[in-house]
C-alpha cells in the first residue's frame, strides 16, 4: 500500500514480458550476474512492498522461468498487439477487487529508482488524470535518435505537466523530455484504452500513447532526476551487466 492524501491506494503491479525482441532476441531471458533479465525486474518491483507484483507473459518458457523464481505470473495470450493489451488481460485475471491503481513497468527495466514509481503512482491523486508516466531530460546525444521516445510538455513548478504529444524525431529539446516506460491507470482507463481503435499516428509513429491522446485521454507527466537503464541492444545488456557488478545491486 502506498499513502497518498490520506487515501491508501491499493496499487497492482504489472509487467508485460515477451521474447520477440527484433534487436535483442530472447531478452528478457538474458542472463544479468546470474540471473533472467524479468527476474531482476519483478524482484526490483516486490522489493519496494507497495503492491501484488505479477508478470504477463504469453511464452510459457518465461513462465516456467517465473515459477521457478517464486515470481506470480499470468499466461496470456501470444496475439497481444501491445503490452498495455497484455496486461489488462492480466489484470482481468487477478484478484482484482478495489484496485486503484495499476502500475505497468516495462520487463526492460530490471533496475530504477524508488523515486520513478512512487512519483508516477502519486499523479493519479488528481481524479481527472486517465494515465500517469513519467519523464527526465532529453540528453544531446539522443535528439536524433529515433529509439528514444520524446514526451512534449510544460512543466509546472513540481515538475508535472499534461503530455502535448509523443514522438520521436525532433530538432532541439525545446519542451522536449525523454519519455520513460511506466505508466500508471486506473481500471476505467486501461479499459477504455484498450477498447479503442488503433489510431493513424499510433501506427505510423509505433507509439500507443497516441492512440489516448487523440482520443481526448489526460495523460500527465512527471520529471524525474534520471533515466532507469533500460536494456534494448546486446550493447545495453552489457552496461547493465557492469552496472549491477559495480553497484552490487
Amino acid at each position: 500500500m502506498i499513502n497518498i492524501n490520506k487515501k491508501k491506494l491499493k496499487v497492482l503491479i504489472l509487467i508485460p514480458s515477451r521474447l520477440e525482441s527484433i534487436r535483442l532476441p530472447r531478452k528478457p531471458l538474458r542472463n544479468i550476474l546470474g540471473k533472467p533479465m524479468i527476474v531482476r525486474v519483478a524482484n526490483r518491483a516486490k522489493d519496494m512492498k507497495i503492491g501484488e507484483v505479477i508478470v504477463a507473459s504469453g511464452n510459457k518458457g518465461i513462465c516456467k522461468v517465473l515459477k521457478n523464481n517464486a515470481i506470480n505470473y499470468f499466461l496470456t495470450s501470444k496475439n497481444h498487439k501491445s503490452g498495455t493489451d497484455r496486461i489488462f488481460e492480466a489484470f482481468e485475471k487477478s484478484s482484482n477487487e478495489d484496485i486503484d491503481v495499476i502500475l505497468n513497468i516495462q520487463g526492460d527495466l530490471p533496475y530504477f529508482r524508488n523515486e520513478l514509481v512512487l512519483s508516477t503512482i502519486d499523479l493519479m491523486k488528481d481524479r481527472t488524470v486517465d494515465i500517469g508516466s513519467a519523464i527526465c531530460d532529453l540528453q544531446e546525444e539522443e535528439i536524433l535518435d529515433n529509439n528514444i521516445v520524446k514526451a512534449n510538455a510544460e512543466l509546472d513548478e513540481k515538475n508535472q505537466g499534461v503530455a502535448m504529444d509523443f514522438v520521436r524525431e525532433v530538432k532541439d529539446k525545446k519542451n522536449y523530455y525523454h519519455h520513460i516506460g511506466i505508466y500508471a491507470f486506473r481500471p476505467d482507463s486501461i479499459e477504455k484504452f484498450i477498447n479503442l481503435k488503433q489510431t493513424q499516428l499510433e501506427k505510423e509513429r509505433r507509439l500507443e500513447q497516441m492512440r489516448a491522446l487523440e482520443n481526448g485521454m489526460k495523460i500527465k507527466l512527471v520529471k524525474v532526476k534520471e533515466n532507469p537503464p533500460s536494456v534494448d541492444t546486446l550493447f545495453d545488456l552489457k552496461k547493465i551487466r557492469l552496472f549491477f557488478r559495480e553497484n552490487n545491486v
